[in-house]
């Protein structure tokens, strides 16, 4: 079976997962000892019937390809304790209460008026409706997580992206009710008051390490770190991994020794410490003392970006100003260009000042986090289809995928010969 553009059968928010409930109940298949039930496979089968792909197959090559996807992850699961698998509950509780949040701010509704909503359309409490949540999110992130193990990272060359796109072109899903954002992104920083009364102090501790106080005590009463309990020690890190100012500073620094100046990164002023050295790597220890910008800052940025998205109106004035002052390194050299989205697909951050904004317009300063953004919408479309011109790093993903899901085939194709499958199903 192939593995194209299929994924899991995995349904978080739909409730058609319950809109056809089945008059009996029987073991449609068992896969190393684990049962498939008929009503697995028809609630699947529902879904898949509203896929474009399943409009080309009659209703048994339906079920055969539903049952065969299902055998094929219940393979999947089988691999857990012969790889070790683990999924914490936390793990799963934070998912879960993320995409609840996430869906309740899609809908614009609070958490009671969604609680609400799935009682009365799903007849399920919040409770009952998490623990459903909770067992298709264990087993996603189980699947996942060997995926990850067996197949790794693939990244494809641009050659093999554009071979990909040149043979896929016409199988590609296309993108309904989409929108084209831009955005500029200016960090809250701290004033060079805070910054100067800062390097002082971490001026300050170094003369008392260079006084005999201990290094230990120092991290554990100053260093802002969570790392400060631990004597600042943060491990090894392979070289280019930490911050390259950082990584100079200690350099030419021996076993034991610290750096003789406080050592500034936008977190804030460092006091680094030498604890050993690896071929691969160095284990360093911090006093980290942050810098932290006050009310006032956010204030002057916020009037800057407010004076920016009222003389930014055309595409062009704000490219160019995304290019010089916008703070995120991913896009301002495109001129802070996003790309294409789904509206269904908008990071929750975004929702709100997007959905009020018409073709050509600036939204109002945006705090997310610790910067204020500027979106645009540059343009919105009911239908459109993906180009390597527009959506490259999107087709590359599609590309990944397509590479990851060949070689998983291959590779349950040969675990499917390594455990028990009895198919039960009769017509």
């Amino acid at each position: 079976m192939s593995y194209v553009f299929s994924g899991l059968f995995f349904v978080v928010a739909s409730t058609s997962v319950y809109a056809a409930p089945e008059l009996f109940e029987s073991i449609a298949a068992v896969v190393d000892g684990k049962p498939i039930m008929r009503s697995e496979v028809m609630n699947n089968l529902y879904q898949f019937q509203s896929m474009p792909e399943a409009s080309s197959m009659t209703e048994d090559q339906q079920i055969k390809f539903v049952l065969d996807k299902l055998i094929d992850d219940k393979v999947l699961l089988s691999r857990v304790d012969r790889d070790s698998i683990k999924v914490t509950e936390d793990e799963v509780d934070q998912r879960v209460t993320a995409h609840l949040q996430n869906l309740a701010l899609r809908q614009n509704i609070d958490m009671a008026t969604l609680e609400k909503a799935i009682r009365s359309q799903l007849g399920l409490s919040i409770a009952q409706y998490r623990d459903n949540l909770s067992k298709q999110v264990r087993e996603q992130m189980t699947i996942g997580r060997i995926r990850q193990l067996h197949v790794g990272v693939i990244q494809p060359t641009k050659k093999e992206v554009t071979e990909f796109y040149k043979n896929y072109k016409d199988s590609l899903p296309r993108q309904y009710n989409c929108i084209l954002v831009s955005h500029l992104q200016m960090k809250i920083k701290p004033n060079q008051g805070i910054i100067d009364s800062v390097k002082k102090s971490a001026e300050i501790l170094i003369d008392s390490l260079d006084h005999g106080m201990s290094w230990d005590v120092l991290a554990g009463r100053h260093s802002q770190d969570s790392s400060a309990k631990k004597g600042g020690d943060i491990g090894y890190f392979k070289k280019g991994l930490l911050d390259p100012d950082y990584e100079r500073a200690i350099e030419h620094l021996g076993n034991g020794e610290y750096t003789d100046k406080p050592v500034q990164t936008a977190l804030g002023w460092h006091i680094i410490r030498v604890l050993g050295r690896k071929e691969d790597g160095i284990r360093t220890a911090q006093i980290l003392l942050r810098t932290v910008p006050v009310a006032a800052d956010s204030a002057m940025v916020f009037a800057k970006a407010d004076s920016l998205r009222k003389v930014l109106t055309t595409q062009a004035l704000f490219a160019a100003a995304a290019k010089s002052l916008s703070d995120d390194k991913e896009t301002n050299f495109k001129g802070g260009s996003l790309g294409w989205f789904e509206k269904a697909e908008i990071d929750s951050a975004y929702v709100q000042p997007l959905s009020q904004l018409a073709a050509g317009e600036n939204s109002e300063p945006v705090l997310i986090g610790d910067s204020y953004h500027i979106f645009r919408l540059e343009d919105s479309r009911q239908v459109r289809e993906y180009t390597l011109e527009e959506d490259y790093m999107k087709v590359e993903q599609m590309a990944i995928t397509y590479m990851e899901n060949k070689k998983l085939e291959e590779l349950v194709k040969k675990w499917r010969e390594e455990v028990h499958i009895e198919i039960r199903l009769k017509e």
